[in-house]
């Protein structure tokens, strides 16, 4: 019975309360319920622990009903994904082998002779002077010919003037760069074939009349060109108008830093491209670059070119055949007569800088080339320099909004094909900057998007792959996350910026502006695959091909083995981050002076100039360690197998003998004893149990991780100045490495330049003979031969490739 000042909100509440207890006995579940009535600290649970419960039972189900859940193993679904991986790419090459011994087995018989249409053929074969008429021999023997070679690519204007109407048919035409070609030059081809493919982008330069007309005069406006550049219709878009079947190439491969591309695709291609990203995560070597040059002045009215941004591309030419010859470059202008300065600035360089002569020749596949918007369509280079050119008239100082081509009808399609020419890196010099440009709604297409492209350029939005906002996928990855988190890694999540996202990233900690390592889980992505070939070869190979380690973790390993896929992916990391040193480092050594011992070795037998970049110095490892405040034989045992395992990331391959000497420095000891050894070989023993290391002659390595070749020179340490310590696998890569880079080498110099490369000024006895020792393993298992007295690797050796 309620009084006056009863709580009929509590009753309510109890009501409710015992309608549940009802119901849970009814169920049976009255005793769990029960147990939680006066249990605080159990009610705040009762939910998680409902799910977990539910989710074990569901489990339990699932495998009930599918027993190779049960039986499931990473490491051996690993090992099916790679022999997978290995038939589907043997079945590729079959193909090939396939395809022409179709085609072999259709080429005409040579029993025929000398008669009919082969004889006529193998005739003009055989004639040294006074061949028939190509066209003419086409349409006599135009049968044999197919048979002998079925493909032909050939312009527009050869079909006319080679193929006679009715004298020869194709099964299949396919139009490449459509766009570009016109309806009455695609027509002599389209007739003589059954089907066609157009293969083009209506977003890229269409048919234009920029060449093909003469300019008269050199004192007209830049602006004039531009606005006579009409856009006419393509066969691309004819088909298109006549409604044939259309599909759209969403993935996108060239660019391997998405802020290449990013720009395109969010203003022509509305947001629908793949683009894979890239583990460059602030734009350190890879991406969009902008640099203004506030001086530059757009010389309108008389000459109509930028003098200060064209000598600032020589010198970045210039700077880029030093600094990095090994990649191709491309010059783009937006104007023909900002072409024309950066050419003549370029030549004055040429005079000046043998070197850029040098590079200039060096890329025979894809010469250096500058060209202006109209004709770079087509072109790739790993890197790009853009010269904007317009901007502040010379004279006034005045900002006039006329970019030429690009105020034309198409202008956006010209600047298109502009900003997307690079593979690695696009740098933007320009004198104006986005806010110098003016646009409105009566601003043409293409003023409008380099507005769009230069504000990227500066600001950097799609310049570093951020998080989409969906944060994890499943409950899987969240857990992935924390353990991650818990052992002090930075990560992100569902990294990328366009229809292709990595679930988990691991930033480098030692270079923050990069990712370390790209981690795969199979959830939502990898159940979406179409096919076997695109989720467990293509995927893992594209982002492979653009520079990520790639680590996956499968839900139920997780789930039942959580500990073990812990301390895989933790080697995992280990492994990236070895074979990733910290690019700062790494350029301060290319970038340091030879030492006069650098010098010496050039000069002494069997010491190549190359040397230098064929090592890199010795990093000891220095860290604190865990519980650094207690004697290292008194620091718990899964603390010293994190310590060691931590010295052998940064060193491996280390000598055991090297690890206690490096423990010792750590905890800043005189000396290592008996008590300290024992606690470290006790660690290595307990790592080596978990399946982390790789052992040879008592020389530690985590598996996975790569060997390089370090120069002792420098390091601190005395006992890595002793040759029986020495790691024998490190001292066969750098065998091959001399080998691989000399094209061969003389035995008995190999002696010599290996313990200059290890960093030794002397070679001792001892040390001759144990790299002799390897030398001889080398031969022994097939990877070196002795070619008379040089040395020189095996065809399909590991080595032959290098690292």
């Amino acid at each position: 019975m309620l009084n006056g000042g009863g709580d009929v909100d509590g009753l309510i509440t109890w009501l409710a309360f015992a309608e549940i207890m009802r119901r849970a006995e009814a169920l049976g579940l009255g005793a769990a319920v029960a147990s939680f009535a006066d249990d605080s600290a159990g009610q705040a649970l009762a939910v998680d622990r409902f799910w977990a419960a539910f989710h074990l039972q569901m489990l339990d189900e699932a495998s009930r009903e599918y027993p190779e859940l049960a039986k499931f193993d990473g490491r051996r679904h690993e090992d099916l994904i790679r022999q997978f991986r290995e038939w589907d790419r043997r079945r590729l090459s079959i193909a090939q082998v396939e395809a022409a011994q179709a085609h072999f087995q259709g080429m005409p018989s040579t029993s025929a002779g000398a008669v009919g249409k082969m004889g006529i053929l193998r005739s003009e074969i055989a004639r040294k002077r006074g061949h028939m008429a190509l066209r003419k021999l086409i349409k006599l023997c135009g049968s044999p010919i197919q048979a002998i070679k079925p493909v032909f690519m050939m312009s527009p204007l050869s079909v006319a003037q080679f193929l006679e109407p009715g004298a020869i048919e194709f099964d299949l035409l396919v139009i490449d760069e459509a766009s570009q070609v016109e309806p009455i030059d695609a027509l002599g081809g389209i007739a003589r074939c059954r089907q066609i493919v157009v293969v083009g982008d209506d977003k890229q330069l269409p048919p234009t009349s920029f060449f093909s007309r003469v300019v008269g005069g050199d004192d007209q406006d830049e602006q004039e060109d531009g606005a006579q550049a009409k856009d006419l219709e393509s066969v691309l878009s004819l088909c298109a108008a006549k409604g044939l079947p259309q599909r759209m190439l969403q993935w996108h491969y060239r660019s391997r830093h998405e802020s290449l591309i990013a720009v395109s695709n969010k203003e022509f291609y509305d947001g629908s491209l793949f683009i894979v990203p890239s583990p460059d995560r602030e734009r350190r070597e890879l991406g969009l670059q902008f640099h203004h040059l506030p001086h530059g002045r757009f010389d309108r009215g008389n000459s109509y070119k930028n003098h200060v941004e064209a000598v600032a591309i020589a010198q970045a030419v210039v700077d880029h055949a030093r600094s990095r010859p090994d990649l191709t470059l491309g010059v783009g202008a937006m104007s023909v007569r900002q072409r024309q300065a950066i050419t003549d600035e370029i030549e004055l360089a040429r005079r000046h800088h043998p070197e850029l002569e040098q590079f200039i020749t060096r890329h025979a596949h894809e010469p250096f080339f500058i060209k202006n918007l109209e004709n770079i369509q087509g072109d790739e280079r790993d890197v790009i320099f853009i010269s904007i050119g317009y901007g502040r008239a010379k004279g006034d100082d005045k900002m006039y909004q006329n970019f030429g081509p690009l105020n034309a009808d198409g202008g956006h399609r010209r600047l298109n094909v502009l900003i997307t020419r690079a593979r690695e890196r696009c740098d933007v010099f320009s004198s104006i900057v986005a806010d110098d440009i003016r646009v409105d709604e009566r601003s043409r297409l293409g003023v409008i998007a380099l507005k769009t492209f230069l504000r990227y350029a500066q600001s950097g939005d799609l310049g570093i792959p951020t998080m989409t906002g969906r944060g994890a996928d499943s409950p899987f990855e969240e857990s992935v996350q924390d353990v991650l988190v818990k052992h002090g890694f930075q990560i992100d999540n569902q990294v990328g910026v366009a229809g292709f996202f990595i679930d988990l990233a691991v930033v480098d900690p030692d270079t923050p502006g990069r990712y370390l390592l790209g981690l795969e889980c199979d959830g939502a992505t990898y159940h979406s695959a179409p096919s076997a070939r695109d989720r467990d070869r293509l995927r893992q190979e594209i982002l492979e091909a653009h520079g990520w380690a790639i680590h996956r973790i499968w839900s139920t390993d997780w789930f039942q083995r959580v500990q073990g896929e812990t301390d895989r992916l933790l080697n995992a990391i280990a492994a990236a981050r070895a074979n990733s040193p910290n690019l700062a480092d790494r350029k301060r050594t290319s970038e340091a002076p030879a030492t006069p011992e650098h010098a010496v070795q050039r000069d002494r037998p069997g010491a190549s100039a190359e040397a230098s970049r064929m090592s890199e110095p010795y990093r000891q490892a220095s860290f604190v360690p865990g519980n650094a405040n207690l004697q290292p034989h008194e620091v718990p045992i899964g603390s010293m197998v994190y310590t060691v395992q931590r010295i052998i990331e940064i060193e491996g391959p280390v000598h055991e003998e090297e690890i206690v000497a490096r423990v010792r420095d750590l905890w800043g000891l005189g000396r290592a004893g008996s008590r300290i050894q024992g606690a470290v070989g006790d660690a290595l023993r307990q790592a080596q149990h978990k399946g982390n290391l790789h052992i040879e002659g008592d020389c530690y390595q985590l598996k996975g991780a790569p060997v390089l070749v370090r120069d002792r020179s420098a390091a601190s340490s005395r006992s890595l100045k002793k040759p029986e310590l020495l790691p024998p696998q490190e001292i066969r890569e750098a065998i091959g490495s001399l080998v691989r880079e000399s094209h061969g080498m003389q035995r008995e110099e190999t002696a010599i330049a290996v313990s200059r490369l290890l960093g030794f000024q002397a070679t001792s006895q001892q040390l001759r003979e144990r790299i002799e020792q390897q030398v001889d393993l080398l031969i022994s298992n097939g990877t070196l031969k002795l070619d008379g007295f040089v040395l020189v690797i095996e065809p399909g050796s590991p080595m032959t490739s290098g690292r």
